[in-house]
């Protein structure tokens, strides 16, 4: 490029030079003098000078005919390079641009990894500490991990290849470990949410059944107690062991309903399995070890009873399986700490000092 800008310029100093030679020529022609020769040319007839001056002028316009074709030829090479270049400037800076696009990305997701991590520890422990009630982690809905899969993989490939392919370290292996981590991690948060909504659905559900026994068994109380009335009479139905046992519950059951209504929180059913029906069981085995079980349906009521503490119990385990699950998966994959994030950091950290 600079020596066809140097014969360009060459070109227009001959040409200059070429035409002050044909003006000072047409000088000497014209003001002609006996005693001035700068150049042997015969003056002495008038037509010699004209036919001399003519030759001579058109061998120089021949010649600068040559210069301006060769002048033209430069500027044509000239001008083929010059588009040459604005369009690899053009390839590289779409290739910047891919870089700096996937760059944000990168940012966006190593947000989105490292904040629903906070999100799983955060479930996690609650699930742990609360097993028995509805523990919540919500997901992002954006697709930026698909978004990174589904950008033209081989002029992303072409971009690492135009600003890493100079560097020392293996920038193909990185660039199949950047794929590598973000497939996982959009097949990741997919399996997490699939396996979350199962698991909430589930313990909703077994929830659900848990409420509809208490209510059950509050009913089969209440249907005992007046059986009792009509048995023994008003005067002397709680004077009966069992009566009265179930009679005292119900009441504190539903005082229990009460209090949580009027706070705004739902019902605990680790609170009621351990503070009212424990205690509702071993007193009603008290009674069973002194008198047995009454002809009324009271062995049924307590079996019941115990039923549901087995189902809470039941909701609990499985939830504290599902928490250590989540540990572990923030453990490997979504702590701030862990070896993909960190190659993804590493990874943008690299693209950022290329931009």
């Amino acid at each position: 490029m600079e020596s066809l800008s140097r014969y360009k310029k060459i070109i227009k100093w001959v040409f200059w030079l070429t035409m002050a030679l044909i003006v000072f020529l047409t000088f000497q022609a014209i003001y002609e003098t006996d005693n001035w020769k700068l150049f042997d040319v015969d003056f002495n007839k008038r037509d010699h000078i004209i036919s001399a001056y003519g030759s001579l002028i058109g061998g120089i316009l021949a010649f600068l005919s040559i210069l301006f074709v060769l002048y033209q030829v430069y500027e044509q090479r000239e001008h083929l390079i010059i588009e040459r270049q604005d369009a690899t400037n053009d390839k590289l800076q779409d290739l910047k641009d891919r870089l700096l696009l996937l760059t944000n990305y990168l940012k966006t997701l190593e947000k989105d990894i490292i904040r629903h991590g906070e999100r799983m520890e955060v479930f996690f422990k609650a699930e742990k500490e609360n097993p028995s009630t509805m523990n919540t982690m919500y997901f992002n809905t954006n697709k930026n991990f698909e978004r990174v899969i589904e950008m033209d993989i081989l002029s992303n490939f072409k971009a690492f290849q135009a600003f890493f392919s100079e560097d020392e370290e293996d920038w193909q292996k990185q660039f199949v470990n950047l794929y590598e981590i973000s497939d996982f991690y959009n097949e990741a948060f997919k399996d997490l949410k699939k396996k979350y909504t199962f698991h909430i659905e589930d313990k909703v559900s077994k929830q659900k059944q848990i409420a509809s026994d208490m209510m059950e068994l509050l009913n089969a109380n209440s249907r005992l107690v007046d059986d009792y009335r009509i048995k023994f009479g008003a005067a002397d139905y709680l004077t009966k062991p069992w009566s009265n046992l179930i009679n005292e519950y119900t009441p504190t059951h539903y005082a229990y309903l009460q209090e949580i209504q009027d706070a705004g929180d739902v019902p605990d059913f680790r609170y009621i399995s351990d503070n009212l029906l424990l205690p509702f069981i071993q007193a009603a085995m008290d009674i069973r070890r002194d008198e047995g079980y009454d002809d009324l349906g009271s062995r049924n009521i307590i079996e019941f009873a115990s039923t549901i503490r087995k189902k809470t119990w039941d909701v609990e385990v499985y939830s504290l399986q599902y928490a250590g699950d989540i540990e572990k998966q923030f453990n490997n994959y979504f702590s701030p700490d862990n070896e993909s994030i960190n190659e993804l950091k590493t990874i943008k950290a690299k693209i950022d000092a290329k931009l």
